[in-house]
């Protein structure tokens, strides 16, 4: 039954993005019509993509090994959610068995909006202002490879927040959807290196509350964007790690890397013998298993794009004591 209702979904959303959006099936090389079914495939393959090397949502909505490297995904939890990332605040499950009953749409707009079925609000820890920027059919894609995803029975608790963090995650959605939601980003050509590793940067969030240190008494990124200095700490694994950064100044940055030197820290981690050890507590959240995933041009693009941002002087200790 899951998987008859699993197939009828991938169905209806080719459905829907064909109708809504353009969804472009192209000629079968034989007859010369449209083939629904490589359609749907080229989709489910954009958004495989999206998820496990771009957006990085395995990151938080799987269960992680951090006995090993940048804690890598453990293979069969893909979607489950359910950790406990702030007190009273909860992974949801993506799943097909979470999101059985949500239509397409419902799904598109709490990616993009961070508004649930139901009306709730997301905390913005759910990078839902950098989604908003993404053209529609890169969003349907990403729900049409979540369509796939195994169906697991876990049923997550709902938040509940301490009233004292309310003003806090108001002020973050104050400072990164309401302030950024109008600013689109149409998908750039691949020639368009500069663009294009905007764009990825974007979708990999990157900047806002990664490399980019969220000051409550500034609701702007003018002066140290992407200058790292962001503390990611977890007292129950004994990890507290800043975010580097990565703006070409040549002191503290990354002005000095060449393009090689930048495409091979991250495709060092395509070998599973560059994280499988355990670091103790010089370990870290980045997502270095998952972006090892991109292409060799796409990682070129994002370096291409750092090499234009502003350079910002701020040295970084990457483990404080």
């Amino acid at each position: 039954m899951k998987q008859l209702h699993l197939l009828a979904s991938i169905l209806i959303c080719c459905f829907l993005l064909q109708t809504s959006i353009g969804c472009n099936d192209g000629p079968d090389k034989t007859t010369g019509k449209t083939n629904a079914k490589d359609s749907i495939a080229a989709r489910i393959s954009r958004g495989d993509y999206l998820v496990n090397a771009v957006a990085h949502c395995m990151h938080c909505h799987a269960d992680r090994d951090f006995t090993k490297f940048a804690g890598p995904v453990i293979k069969g939890t893909e979607g489950k959610g359910g950790e406990e990332i702030e007190p009273g605040l909860f992974v949801r499950n993506i799943t097909p068995f979470a999101l059985g009953d949500w239509t397409d749409d419902e799904v598109y707009r709490v990616l993009t909006t961070g508004i649930r079925k139901n009306g709730d609000t997301l905390i913005p820890i759910m990078p839902y202002y950098s989604y908003a920027k993404m053209p529609k059919e890169e969003i349907y894609s990403i729900i049409a490879y979540l369509r796939t995803l195994k169906p697991i029975e876990n049923k997550v608790p709902e938040r509940k927040l301490d009233s004292a963090a309310v003003p806090f995650w108001s002020a973050i959605y104050k400072a990164f959807y309401l302030k950024h939601a109008d600013e689109k980003m149409p998908l750039p050509s691949p020639g368009d290196k500069v663009k294009m590793g905007a764009y990825l940067v974007n979708a990999g969030t990157c900047k806002q509350g990664c490399h980019t240190k969220f000051d409550m008494n500034r609701l702007d990124f003018d002066t140290n964007f992407l200058a790292g200095g962001e503390l990611f700490k977890d007292s129950v694994r004994n990890i507290a790690v800043n975010t580097a950064n990565i703006t070409p100044d040549t002191a503290t940055g990354i002005g000095a890397w060449t393009e090689e030197m930048f495409l091979s820290k991250f495709k060092n981690f395509r070998d599973e013998k560059s994280y499988n050890y355990n670091p103790g507590k010089h370990n870290t959240f980045m997502p270095w298993i998952v972006f090892a995933q991109m292409t060799d041009n796409d990682l070129s693009a994002i370096y291409a794009y750092l090499r234009t941002v502003k350079p910002v002087k701020n040295k970084v200790e990457k483990w404080p004591q």
